[in-house]
């Protein structure tokens, strides 16, 4: 048991964490080869089988359930360490910040503020990232996420800043030739479809989906709003960003989802001057963006 490398501990956590091999090679970069390689080289060093094989897959027996729990408790102060080490240097409002998002709130939302934001604070680098996944702020991947999901971990601190209603849009163009009769449900229309891995259509949408023709689907925001304009059909949008397009019409018809922006960063980084900052500012300027300051 000694002889265990954290290494080969911390690509059996993420094998476990992310439920597949292919994925924890993607999350650690590595690839699948290694993954495999360094599990059964964990195996011959804590002595005892950790993956049990099935016709398709594995699962993990008891023994690699325990280990699994030591080297969570493990990571954790591994990180809890590396954070400490870090934050060793930002003691002034000032240095990078890594601030993760969706497009459609990098672009409509803090795009405006970012001229502000220079003028305040000409000393802070902000790196603006969006992803397809849930960046791990205990990982460090990032200093302070902005999504539409809240953390369930304790170490996360979060505030909502504030809840998207969806409506639905479309150009002049298509209005003119596809006249929407605003006293009925959205019925035989043509529906510009948003798809992606992590969004889940509620019953409206899905009875919306169902009462109208798809003719166009990506998981391209812009790529559909650019086929809005052109009149290709109707695209759910949050109100808060269609109201900002140039050439978007609001379907006056009743809001069809609501979702809620969080913001989040690690309560061992939270009180850092530079991050605090970040927070502080983009909690004030989400209220004044809403009233149309920017």
């Amino acid at each position: 048991m000694h002889n265990l490398n954290w290494d080969d501990l911390r690509i059996l956590l993420a094998v476990s964490d992310t439920g597949s091999q292919s994925a924890a090679a993607s999350q650690l970069q590595l690839n699948q080869t290694t993954i495999s390689r360094r599990l059964r080289q964990l195996e011959q060093e804590y002595g005892r089988p950790l993956l049990q094989r099935l016709q398709q897959g594995y699962s993990f027996t008891d023994e690699a359930q325990i280990l699994i729990e030591q080297a969570r408790k493990m990571e954790h102060h591994v990180l809890e360490i590396a954070r400490a080490q870090a934050n060793q240097q930002r003691t002034e409002p000032e240095g990078q910040v890594i601030v993760s998002s969706t497009d459609m709130v990098l672009k409509y939302m803090l795009s405006p503020m970012m001229a502000e934001f220079q003028r305040r604070y000409p000393k802070i680098e902000l790196v603006l990232l969006t992803n397809d996944k849930l960046v791990s702020l205990a990982h460090m991947e990032a200093d302070i996420a902005l999504r539409y999901v809240s953390s369930e971990q304790q170490d996360i601190a979060q505030k909502k800043l504030l809840t998207f209603q969806y409506r639905y849009y479309a150009s002049a163009d298509y209005l003119q030739r596809f006249p929407v009769d605003e006293s009925q449900p959205l019925t035989g229309h043509r529906l510009l479809k948003f798809e992606h891995k992590a969004y889940r259509y509620n019953p409206q949408q899905l009875i919306d989906i169902d009462n109208n023709q798809v003719v166009l689907r990506s998981n391209h925001a812009d790529f559909l709003i650019d086929a809005c304009l052109q009149g290709l059909g109707v695209l759910s949008l949050q109100q808060q960003f269609g109201q900002r397009i140039p050439g978007l019409q609001m379907i006056h018809l009743p809001p069809h989802r609501e979702v809620s922006l969080w913001i989040a960063s690690h309560k061992d980084n939270r009180q850092l001057p530079a991050i605090r900052a970040v927070l502080d500012f983009f909690s004030e300027s989400s209220e004044r963006w809403l009233k149309g300051e920017f």
